[in-house]
């Protein structure tokens, strides 16, 4: 499939994991790219990959809670590009902990980054994406949609980032712009890789959160990113979708 010839997508988070499956999989099907990340040398093997499927590529470094790194990194890609028809917003960080023992460092970063980091790209790019009658898509969690054990901070972080796509699907539809989230369960990426309980944890509320079958890859996100941003999800707009391998059922 070539949904996204001749159309530009911004994915946030781009250097591993979901972002980088994401540029993966938009770059195999035509679209080129401004891939952002706090991490610069990571982002740029992920450049790498997308120029080697035929992407034409900007790769800009950006933190993604600063206004300031937003503005200059989206400017940018816009200079080069011209025009924007996608955005993902990939860019998240997690922290494993007892709520009674979180730092309000840990609350306080964690929340710039999920929730005011999403906020911040998109409003900076709905005006663009309003012009192209384009898409959002957010990266939620199911975490968002029930208990999860020691991610009080992520897990509030990611209901916030589903109340604002579902304000955003709203208040822009009308204008032609789509906002949907996919909320992830089960997927392997560094972020999951790196998990280690908490000590004194109860090991049975993991079982809460295990899918039927097994953990897969970053790139079964990334499919359903391009579908929800590709002109196929044309009427589907303020939908949470879950790609979980059915960790919530």
């Amino acid at each position: 499939m070539r949904r996204f010839e001749s159309k530009v997508a911004l994915v946030t988070g781009a250097a591993s994991g979901i972002g980088r499956a994401t540029a993966e999989r938009l770059a195999d099907e035509g679209a080129s790219l401004i891939l952002t990340d706090v991490q610069a040398e990571p982002l740029e093997e992920s450049a790498k990959l997308a120029r080697e499927r035929g992407a034409a590529v900007e790769a800009i470094p950006c933190v993604v809670s600063d206004p300031d790194s937003v503005q200059s990194m989206f400017s940018r890609g816009i200079a080069r590009f011209g025009s924007l028809d996608a955005l993902c917003n990939s860019a998240g960080v997690l922290k494993f902990g007892h709520t009674h023992e979180f730092s309000l460092e840990d609350w306080n970063r964690i929340l710039a980054i999920n929730l005011t980091g999403t906020f911040l790209v998109c409003r900076i790019a709905i005006p663009q994406l309003v012009e192209s009658k384009g898409a959002i898509v957010n990266i939620a969690s199911t975490a968002a949609l029930a208990g999860h054990p020691w991610t009080c901070a992520y897990s509030a972080s990611k209901g916030g980032v589903l109340a604002f796509t579902y304000g955003i699907a709203v208040e822009y539809g009308r204008q032609g712009l789509r906002a949907n989230a996919v909320c992830p369960g089960s997927v392997s990426t560094p972020m999951i890789d790196a998990f280690e309980l908490p000590d004194g944890a109860d090991r049975k509320l993991l079982n809460r959160i295990m899918p039927l079958d097994q953990f897969r890859g970053p790139e079964t996100v990334a499919s359903a990113i391009a579908f929800l941003a590709s002109n196929d999800a044309a009427h589907i707009n303020g939908v949470a979708l879950r790609v979980d391998g059915a960790t919530l059922s």
